[in-house]
């Protein structure tokens, strides 16, 4: 395995970020199946630290790796970063040094400029099984369920191997188990064994955030995790539509009436306080990007926080030509005027909105709207 990979994009914009920070290398690490780990979304900062097969996490987390990518930050250049993927970047959410330096963890650390850290990942993102009951065509061109065999075992010990650390760790301070952008908590065996296992009472510095599509999260499999409610400290529901025929698109293999159910409950447990933080998100194409602020709406009736959205991303489940044709926000796209006269609307500048890394794309539509505009005279 190369040292570093490439600058983030050859494309990505001239940003003046020194001054800036970013926190996930200072405390978050993402396991994979094959056991390689990244210190963000692969496709947000795509250089791995390395295997956890092949050295322990202890040693990845201070290699020489991380070590170049904090320096990154400390040089303002974030070079192994995709600037135009990440959507703090592009929201300009980054916090500044000055506000890390007095971060309570790793903020001495970045006063003096250290590039290694005396304490493990605070973030602990489990993407290391793909298994999910749906097949969306943004992410995979099938169905994936692994539940037996060598392939289970092999994730299951690489799983079980780098959650030591935080899990068999008496001592260990507070971190977060996010589970997981890779596919489905419970469409999958080794996160499903995992979380109705756990009982956690047994880890009080332990907070669990979910991310799942929701078909699956029903009232049985939530009274399942009965032991860890108390450790819930988000959940996510990916969306990508606001009606039951985008869905049908967007989302293979679901069931929409089911899913309006469950996350009918879901909110009703957010108003009552058994959930802290409940979030909707929609991956935007050319299938949804109409419904972009009524899926606001929907979120806001689900009983969400939040209405979260991102552009789609190429992860090889189309040939090229098709996935570009699922991209409006493309030049040359037939529905590209439409899609930016869609960000126009207001309904996406309410607090409620986040619109990830579609920030600067609204702010494009915005100048475009005045630009265009006639010229008032007094």
């Amino acid at each position: 395995m190369r040292l570093l990979g490439p600058p983030g994009s050859p494309d990505q914009p001239d940003q003046d970020l020194r001054g800036r920070f970013c926190p996930a290398p200072f405390q978050q690490v993402d396991l994979e199946e094959s056991g390689t780990c990244y210190t963000c979304c692969s496709a947000w900062l795509p250089t791995p630290m390395g295997n956890v097969r092949h050295a322990s996490l202890t040693r990845l987390w201070n290699g020489p790796i991380m070590r170049k990518i904090r320096e990154s930050i400390y040089d303002g250049s974030f070079r192994y970063c995709r600037h135009d993927r990440c959507p703090l970047i592009q929201n300009g959410e980054l916090p500044s040094l000055a506000d890390a330096e007095r971060h309570p963890v790793y903020g001495a650390a970045v006063k003096a400029r250290d590039t290694e850290l005396p304490a493990l990942p605070s973030v602990v993102n489990m993407v290391n099984d793909r298994s999910c009951n749906l097949a969306c065509p943004s992410c995979r061109p099938e169905r994936i369920q692994v539940t037996e065999g060598r392939a289970f075992e092999q994730m299951a010990n690489v799983q079980e191997r780098f959650l030591d650390a935080w899990l068999h760790e008496p001592n260990a301070r507070d971190f977060t188990l996010s589970i997981t952008g890779s596919g489905d908590p419970f469409a999958s065996r080794v996160y499903r064994e995992l979380l109705f296992g756990l009982d956690g009472r047994d880890y009080p510095n332990m907070k669990i955030a979910l991310q799942t599509n929701g078909v699956l999260l029903t009232p049985r499999n939530w009274a399942r995790m009965e032991r860890v409610h108390d450790n819930i400290s988000s959940v996510i529901i990916s969306l990508d539509a606001a009606t039951s025929d985008t869905y049908a698109i967007t989302r293979k293999g679901g069931h929409w009436e089911t899913l309006m159910d469950n996350c009918r409950r879901l909110g009703t447990l957010r108003r009552e306080g058994a959930i802290r933080l409940l979030r909707y998100d929609c991956v935007v194409q050319r299938a949804n990007f109409r419904e972009m602020s009524a899926f606001a709406e929907l979120a806001r009736e689900l009983g969400g926080d939040r209405a979260y959205y991102s552009r789609l991303v190429d992860w090889g489940t189309w040939p090229r030509p098709e996935f570009e044709a699922q991209c409006p926000w493309q030049e040359g796209h037939p529905d590209h005027d439409r899609f930016f006269e869609v960000l126009t609307d207001p309904a996406l500048d309410d607090p409620f909105v986040d619109l990830g890394n579609l920030t600067g794309m609204r702010q494009q539509a915005l100048q475009r709207g005045l630009a265009a505009a006639p010229s008032s005279t007094i």
